[in-house]
């Protein structure tokens, strides 16, 4: 079974707001804090591809007057279920560790697809994982102190003050939401 890529979750992400050409997609990677991606059109047309391939969009050529013709993609209902599914996936350690960028890709188009509640519960059980696993990193911190080279030290205090950051982070982010919830009851 193929599996998606970021860049096609992020793919998919972009085309669930709107129908996009590949040029449009491009734009949004070159000039918008998505540019972690790559704006190359060597990775986003076998990307959009491959998503087409799996029947997850579907493109058309939209004629246009006195332009050039564009080909717009928009992801299919197969394609939603599966950005959906892969939205709300439980949030596991290895995620902390490998993917803290796909969690916020994940959480970044959540009030659009999935709505407000379901960012909340994201945002809650981000909260929960980091803050039982800061702990556990401070541990590796205390007793090999003394036996750490003082580089590996610092740079184990830089990953526990990220992960710090990113649980005040949510934990603000939570109180947002509640604040907005409490608004509307």
């Amino acid at each position: 079974m193929n599996e998606t890529s970021i860049l096609g979750y992020a793919l998919l992400g972009l085309l669930l707001q709107k129908p996009r050409s590949g040029y449009d997609l491009r734009k949004i990677f070159t000039a918008t804090p998505m540019r972690t991606f790559s704006d190359s059109p060597g990775a986003i047309y076998p990307a959009l591809r491959r998503l087409e391939e799996r029947g997850l969009v579907r493109s058309h050529v939209q004629e246009r007057s006195g332009l050039r013709r564009r080909r717009l993609f928009r992801p299919t209902s197969a394609g939603v279920a599966e950005f959906k599914t892969w939205q709300t996936k439980a949030i596991l350690r290895d995620d902390l560790i490998r993917r803290t960028d796909e969690l916020m890709l994940r959480f970044a188009f959540m009030d659009e697809t999935i709505g407000p509640k379901k960012s909340l519960e994201f945002l809650k059980a981000l909260a929960g994982e980091l803050a039982s696993y800061i702990p556990s990193l401070r541990t590796c911190l205390g007793p090999r102190e003394g036996h750490m080279p003082l580089s590996g030290r610092l740079a184990l205090e830089s990953g526990i003050q990220g992960y710090e950051a990113l649980l005040r982070w949510a934990r603000k982010a939570i109180a947002v939401y509640e604040r907005k919830e409490k608004g509307r009851a």
